[in-house]
Protein backbone atom coordinates (compact mmCIF):
# COMPACT_ATOMS: atom_id res chain seq x y z
CA UNK A 1 0.00 0.00 0.00
CA UNK A 2 1.16 3.71 -0.75
CA UNK A 3 2.13 5.16 2.46
CA UNK A 4 0.42 8.27 1.47
CA UNK A 5 -2.55 6.80 0.98
CA UNK A 6 -2.76 5.77 4.90
CA UNK A 7 -3.81 8.63 6.59
CA UNK A 8 -6.44 9.14 4.05
CA UNK A 9 -7.66 5.55 4.98
CA UNK A 10 -7.70 5.84 7.98
CA UNK A 11 -9.39 9.37 8.04
CA UNK A 12 -11.98 7.45 6.22
CA UNK A 13 -12.80 4.64 9.09
CA UNK A 14 -12.34 7.00 12.07
CA UNK A 15 -15.30 10.01 10.47
CA UNK A 16 -17.44 6.66 10.01
CA UNK A 17 -16.73 5.49 13.55
CA UNK A 18 -17.18 8.97 14.92
CA UNK A 19 -20.91 8.96 13.60
CA UNK A 20 -21.38 5.16 14.90
CA UNK A 21 -20.06 6.74 18.37
CA UNK A 22 -22.46 9.82 18.01
CA UNK A 23 -25.23 7.86 17.62
CA UNK A 24 -24.46 5.01 19.98
CA UNK A 25 -24.26 8.29 22.39
CA UNK A 26 -27.61 9.58 20.92
CA UNK A 27 -26.29 12.64 19.56
CA UNK A 28 -28.10 13.00 16.43
CA UNK A 29 -26.70 15.95 14.84
CA UNK A 30 -23.19 15.30 15.34
CA UNK A 31 -23.80 11.81 13.87
CA UNK A 32 -26.03 13.64 11.26
CA UNK A 33 -23.31 15.72 10.16
CA UNK A 34 -19.95 12.93 10.10
CA UNK A 35 -22.55 10.93 8.18
CA UNK A 36 -22.89 13.60 5.97
CA UNK A 37 -19.10 14.22 5.16
CA UNK A 38 -18.90 10.53 5.54
CA UNK A 39 -21.31 10.14 2.23
CA UNK A 40 -19.63 13.65 0.47
CA UNK A 41 -16.23 12.57 0.64
CA UNK A 42 -16.81 8.49 0.11
CA UNK A 43 -19.41 7.48 -1.99
CA UNK A 44 -18.95 3.99 -1.43
CA UNK A 45 -20.64 2.11 1.44
CA UNK A 46 -23.33 4.13 0.43
CA UNK A 47 -26.35 1.76 1.39
CA UNK A 48 -24.89 1.21 5.16
CA UNK A 49 -24.60 4.99 5.67
CA UNK A 50 -27.95 5.68 4.04
CA UNK A 51 -29.42 2.61 6.97
CA UNK A 52 -27.47 4.78 9.47
CA UNK A 53 -28.88 8.29 8.46
CA UNK A 54 -32.59 6.55 7.94
CA UNK A 55 -31.77 5.18 11.95
CA UNK A 56 -30.76 9.00 13.09
CA UNK A 57 -34.21 10.43 11.56
CA UNK A 58 -36.45 7.90 12.94
CA UNK A 59 -35.12 8.20 16.43
CA UNK A 60 -34.88 11.89 16.39
CA UNK A 61 -38.25 12.28 14.79
CA UNK A 62 -39.93 10.06 17.82
CA UNK A 63 -38.20 11.40 20.68
CA UNK A 64 -38.49 15.07 19.35
CA UNK A 65 -42.18 14.69 19.79
CA UNK A 66 -42.63 13.10 23.38
CA UNK A 67 -43.26 15.84 26.28
CA UNK A 68 -40.22 16.70 27.89
CA UNK A 69 -41.90 15.90 31.50
CA UNK A 70 -45.02 13.39 31.72
CA UNK A 71 -46.25 11.01 34.12
CA UNK A 72 -46.30 8.39 31.05
CA UNK A 73 -42.75 9.18 29.20
CA UNK A 74 -41.34 6.05 30.48
CA UNK A 75 -43.83 4.21 28.63
CA UNK A 76 -43.79 6.25 25.89
CA UNK A 77 -39.90 6.08 25.38
CA UNK A 78 -40.23 2.02 25.92
CA UNK A 79 -42.62 2.05 22.65
CA UNK A 80 -40.19 3.87 20.65
CA UNK A 81 -37.76 1.49 21.93
CA UNK A 82 -40.14 -1.02 20.91
CA UNK A 83 -40.97 0.57 17.30
CA UNK A 84 -36.85 0.99 17.25
CA UNK A 85 -36.38 -2.67 16.86
CA UNK A 86 -38.76 -3.63 15.07
CA UNK A 87 -37.43 -0.65 12.41
CA UNK A 88 -33.95 -2.22 12.50
CA UNK A 89 -34.91 -5.60 11.84
CA UNK A 90 -35.97 -4.95 8.46
CA UNK A 91 -32.26 -3.07 7.79
CA UNK A 92 -29.66 -5.42 5.91
CA UNK A 93 -26.50 -3.65 6.80
CA UNK A 94 -27.93 -2.14 10.66
CA UNK A 95 -30.16 -4.51 12.07
CA UNK A 96 -27.95 -5.30 15.43
CA UNK A 97 -27.82 -1.45 15.69
CA UNK A 98 -30.44 -1.66 18.84
CA UNK A 99 -27.84 -3.65 21.27
CA UNK A 100 -25.64 -0.69 19.87
CA UNK A 101 -27.97 1.77 21.69
CA UNK A 102 -29.91 -0.07 24.38
CA UNK A 103 -27.88 0.85 27.42
CA UNK A 104 -28.02 4.34 26.53
CA UNK A 105 -31.49 4.05 25.63
CA UNK A 106 -32.51 2.74 28.58
CA UNK A 107 -30.64 5.35 30.61
CA UNK A 108 -32.74 8.10 29.01
CA UNK A 109 -36.12 5.56 30.37
CA UNK A 110 -34.59 5.36 33.72
CA UNK A 111 -34.27 8.73 34.09
CA UNK A 112 -37.79 9.15 32.70
CA UNK A 113 -38.98 7.10 35.71
CA UNK A 114 -36.98 8.79 38.16
CA UNK A 115 -38.58 12.03 36.96
CA UNK A 116 -42.10 10.11 36.99
CA UNK A 117 -41.37 8.69 40.39
CA UNK A 118 -43.06 5.74 39.36
CA UNK A 119 -43.02 2.73 42.18
CA UNK A 120 -41.31 -0.70 41.66
CA UNK A 121 -44.23 -2.48 40.30
CA UNK A 122 -45.31 -0.60 37.82
CA UNK A 123 -45.60 -2.25 34.54
CA UNK A 124 -43.70 -0.65 31.08
CA UNK A 125 -45.60 -2.85 29.30
CA UNK A 126 -47.30 -6.49 29.61
CA UNK A 127 -45.06 -7.99 31.85
CA UNK A 128 -42.06 -5.57 31.60
CA UNK A 129 -41.39 -4.18 35.61
CA UNK A 130 -39.00 -0.98 35.93
CA UNK A 131 -36.48 -3.46 37.30
CA UNK A 132 -36.20 -4.55 33.78
CA UNK A 133 -34.80 -1.15 32.93
CA UNK A 134 -32.09 -1.30 35.46
CA UNK A 135 -31.07 -3.90 34.01
CA UNK A 136 -30.49 -2.72 30.29
CA UNK A 137 -28.31 0.27 31.99
CA UNK A 138 -26.23 -2.10 33.65
CA UNK A 139 -27.71 -1.56 37.67
CA UNK A 140 -27.90 -5.21 38.37
CA UNK A 141 -27.82 -4.72 42.13
CA UNK A 142 -30.61 -1.71 41.79
CA UNK A 143 -32.29 -4.40 39.53
CA UNK A 144 -32.54 -7.11 41.96
CA UNK A 145 -34.23 -4.31 44.91
CA UNK A 146 -36.76 -3.32 42.21
CA UNK A 147 -37.63 -7.18 41.19
CA UNK A 148 -37.99 -8.10 44.46
CA UNK A 149 -40.09 -5.12 45.52
CA UNK A 150 -42.27 -5.74 42.71
CA UNK A 151 -42.89 -9.63 43.37
CA UNK A 152 -44.42 -8.61 47.09
CA UNK A 153 -47.65 -7.20 45.39
CA UNK A 154 -47.35 -9.54 41.92
CA UNK A 155 -46.39 -12.84 43.22
CA UNK A 156 -47.21 -15.26 39.99
CA UNK A 157 -45.28 -13.49 37.85
CA UNK A 158 -42.90 -15.85 35.34
CA UNK A 159 -41.41 -12.86 34.22
CA UNK A 160 -40.92 -11.23 36.78
CA UNK A 161 -38.77 -14.41 37.96
CA UNK A 162 -37.33 -14.84 34.73
CA UNK A 163 -36.00 -11.05 35.03
CA UNK A 164 -34.93 -11.39 38.58
CA UNK A 165 -33.03 -14.52 37.49
CA UNK A 166 -30.85 -12.56 34.69
CA UNK A 167 -30.14 -9.59 37.18
CA UNK A 168 -28.59 -12.14 39.97
CA UNK A 169 -26.53 -14.38 36.84
CA UNK A 170 -25.42 -10.78 35.63
CA UNK A 171 -23.92 -10.03 39.76
CA UNK A 172 -22.38 -13.33 39.70
CA UNK A 173 -24.67 -15.28 41.72
CA UNK A 174 -25.43 -18.34 39.27
CA UNK A 175 -27.31 -20.54 42.12
CA UNK A 176 -30.08 -17.55 43.08
CA UNK A 177 -30.22 -17.03 39.33
CA UNK A 178 -31.27 -20.41 38.87
CA UNK A 179 -33.55 -20.60 41.75
CA UNK A 180 -35.43 -18.06 39.79
CA UNK A 181 -35.37 -19.40 36.99
CA UNK A 182 -36.87 -22.45 38.19
CA UNK A 183 -39.66 -20.49 40.05
CA UNK A 184 -40.24 -18.84 36.87
CA UNK A 185 -40.68 -22.63 34.86
CA UNK A 186 -42.87 -23.84 38.00
CA UNK A 187 -45.55 -21.05 37.35
CA UNK A 188 -45.56 -20.87 33.31
CA UNK A 189 -42.75 -22.06 31.13
CA UNK A 190 -44.29 -20.86 28.06
CA UNK A 191 -44.56 -17.04 29.36
CA UNK A 192 -40.54 -17.11 29.23
CA UNK A 193 -37.83 -16.05 26.86
CA UNK A 194 -35.47 -18.91 27.62
CA UNK A 195 -33.34 -18.30 24.25
CA UNK A 196 -32.43 -14.90 25.77
CA UNK A 197 -32.41 -15.98 29.35
CA UNK A 198 -28.28 -15.03 30.58
CA UNK A 199 -27.86 -19.04 31.60
CA UNK A 200 -26.12 -20.00 28.39
CA UNK A 201 -26.23 -24.27 29.92
CA UNK A 202 -30.12 -23.67 30.12
CA UNK A 203 -30.01 -22.42 26.14
CA UNK A 204 -28.17 -25.37 25.35
CA UNK A 205 -30.14 -27.86 27.07
CA UNK A 206 -33.36 -26.42 25.51
CA UNK A 207 -31.70 -26.43 22.08
CA UNK A 208 -31.13 -30.24 22.60
CA UNK A 209 -34.36 -31.20 23.79
CA UNK A 210 -36.47 -31.04 20.41
CA UNK A 211 -34.02 -33.95 18.82
CA UNK A 212 -33.43 -35.63 22.15
CA UNK A 213 -36.81 -36.51 23.00
CA UNK A 214 -39.01 -35.82 19.64
CA UNK A 215 -40.45 -32.63 20.80
CA UNK A 216 -41.98 -29.86 19.05
CA UNK A 217 -39.73 -26.75 20.26
CA UNK A 218 -42.28 -25.03 21.92
CA UNK A 219 -43.46 -28.01 24.41
CA UNK A 220 -39.23 -28.74 25.03
CA UNK A 221 -39.84 -25.18 26.90
CA UNK A 222 -42.73 -26.68 28.70
CA UNK A 223 -40.48 -29.82 29.88
CA UNK A 224 -36.99 -28.06 29.88
CA UNK A 225 -37.27 -26.66 34.42
CA UNK A 226 -38.09 -30.81 35.05
CA UNK A 227 -35.13 -31.91 32.51
CA UNK A 228 -33.08 -29.18 34.12
CA UNK A 229 -34.04 -30.09 37.24
CA UNK A 230 -33.26 -34.14 36.89
CA UNK A 231 -29.92 -32.96 35.20
CA UNK A 232 -28.33 -31.20 38.69
CA UNK A 233 -28.79 -27.34 36.78
CA UNK A 234 -31.95 -26.54 38.95
CA UNK A 235 -31.48 -27.34 42.60
CA UNK A 236 -34.09 -29.50 44.65
CA UNK A 237 -36.66 -26.98 46.06
CA UNK A 238 -37.08 -27.58 49.28
CA UNK A 239 -40.61 -26.35 51.13
CA UNK A 240 -40.61 -25.89 54.43
CA UNK A 241 -43.37 -23.49 55.48
CA UNK A 242 -46.72 -25.39 55.76
CA UNK A 243 -48.62 -22.70 53.83
CA UNK A 244 -46.37 -22.27 51.04
CA UNK A 245 -46.83 -26.56 50.85
CA UNK A 246 -50.59 -26.30 51.33
CA UNK A 247 -50.52 -23.76 48.39
CA UNK A 248 -48.43 -25.89 45.82
CA UNK A 249 -50.30 -28.56 46.49
CA UNK A 250 -53.27 -27.05 45.51
CA UNK A 251 -51.92 -25.76 42.36
CA UNK A 252 -50.95 -29.45 41.61
CA UNK A 253 -54.33 -30.88 42.20
CA UNK A 254 -56.05 -28.09 40.19
CA UNK A 255 -53.59 -29.41 37.09
CA UNK A 256 -54.36 -32.40 37.86
CA UNK A 257 -58.38 -31.39 37.37
CA UNK A 258 -57.70 -29.67 34.33
CA UNK A 259 -55.57 -32.26 32.84
CA UNK A 260 -58.35 -35.05 33.14
CA UNK A 261 -60.81 -33.05 32.25
CA UNK A 262 -59.01 -32.24 28.75
CA UNK A 263 -55.80 -34.18 28.42
CA UNK A 264 -52.71 -32.07 27.28
CA UNK A 265 -49.02 -32.81 26.86
CA UNK A 266 -48.32 -29.09 28.29
CA UNK A 267 -50.48 -29.99 31.37
CA UNK A 268 -48.81 -32.80 31.63
CA UNK A 269 -44.97 -31.10 31.59
CA UNK A 270 -46.17 -29.05 34.36
CA UNK A 271 -47.80 -31.51 36.27
CA UNK A 272 -44.47 -33.59 35.96
CA UNK A 273 -42.38 -30.41 36.76
CA UNK A 274 -44.70 -29.71 40.20
CA UNK A 275 -44.79 -33.71 40.94
CA UNK A 276 -40.64 -33.54 40.88
CA UNK A 277 -40.95 -30.98 43.58
CA UNK A 278 -43.09 -33.17 45.76
CA UNK A 279 -41.71 -36.05 45.75
CA UNK A 280 -38.26 -34.20 46.99
CA UNK A 281 -41.07 -32.93 49.46
CA UNK A 282 -42.66 -35.73 50.73
CA UNK A 283 -41.58 -35.96 54.58
CA UNK A 284 -43.73 -32.62 54.62
CA UNK A 285 -46.72 -34.21 52.62
CA UNK A 286 -47.83 -36.54 55.64
CA UNK A 287 -49.21 -33.11 56.83
CA UNK A 288 -51.23 -32.44 53.68
CA UNK A 289 -54.63 -34.38 53.73
CA UNK A 290 -55.31 -36.09 50.23
CA UNK A 291 -52.16 -36.31 48.40
CA UNK A 292 -50.68 -38.96 47.82
CA UNK A 293 -46.85 -40.17 47.10
CA UNK A 294 -47.64 -43.07 44.96
CA UNK A 295 -50.37 -41.51 43.12
CA UNK A 296 -48.25 -38.40 42.50
CA UNK A 297 -45.10 -40.72 40.75
CA UNK A 298 -48.06 -42.61 39.17
CA UNK A 299 -48.86 -39.16 37.72
CA UNK A 300 -45.09 -38.46 36.21
CA UNK A 301 -44.74 -42.09 34.83
CA UNK A 302 -47.95 -41.25 32.86
CA UNK A 303 -46.80 -37.57 31.93
CA UNK A 304 -43.39 -39.41 30.84
CA UNK A 305 -41.97 -42.97 31.14
CA UNK A 306 -38.74 -42.01 29.68
CA UNK A 307 -38.39 -38.77 31.52
CA UNK A 308 -39.89 -40.83 34.90
CA UNK A 309 -37.35 -43.60 34.16
CA UNK A 310 -34.10 -40.48 34.06
CA UNK A 311 -35.48 -38.86 37.34
CA UNK A 312 -35.77 -42.31 39.09
CA UNK A 313 -31.92 -43.03 37.88
CA UNK A 314 -31.14 -39.25 39.19
CA UNK A 315 -32.14 -39.84 42.68
CA UNK A 316 -30.56 -43.31 42.88
CA UNK A 317 -27.18 -41.38 42.08
CA UNK A 318 -28.23 -38.59 44.58
CA UNK A 319 -28.64 -41.31 47.43
CA UNK A 320 -25.56 -43.12 46.65
CA UNK A 321 -23.82 -39.74 47.04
Amino acid sequence: MDMEQIPLFLDKFVLLNDAATALSELRFADARVLLADYRNLYPDNREDVEEKSRIVGFLEEQLAALPHSHPERPRLLFQIWRSFESFCSALAHNARMPEKLRRRFFQLIAAAVEEAAWPDDFLLAGDIPVGYIYIQTGEYERAIRSLQTCLLSIRESAPLFGYLGDAWWSCGNKAAARQCYFEAGLIAPCAIDWLHLRDEELQELLKLLPEEYSWAPSLAGEWLPACAYIRGIFKPKMIRMLEELRAFTEGYRELQKACRCNPDPVLAARIFTKGVVLCDNEPFLRAIRGIDFTDIRREMKSASPVLFAEYMKALAKRWRI
